[in-house]
């Protein structure tokens, strides 16, 4: 007996997009530019931790250098 289904093309796993993911990255990206537009550092670094618990301190501490930079930037400062 044979199958009647159609098979479909599917992208690679490594193309493929996880809506879940889509979806925080873009959370991710509104609660940093709302850290930023307030120079809320202690949100940003929630943000980043909660997106990346494993982010390590030397990556953190680059961030919050970028985070800094781009406040005084929004702000005129630089």
């Amino acid at each position: 007996m044979e199958s009647t289904m159609v098979r479909r093309w599917k992208p690679r796993e490594e193309d493929r997009t996880d809506a879940d993911l889509v979806r925080r990255k873009k959370e991710l990206a509104k609660k940093l530019a709302d850290a930023v537009a307030a120079g809320d550092e202690e949100a940003f670094v929630a943000a980043v931790k909660t997106f990346k618990p494993e982010i390590g301190k030397d990556e953190l501490t680059t961030r919050i250098m970028q985070f800094r930079d781009a406040v005084r930037a929004s702000r005129g400062l630089c």
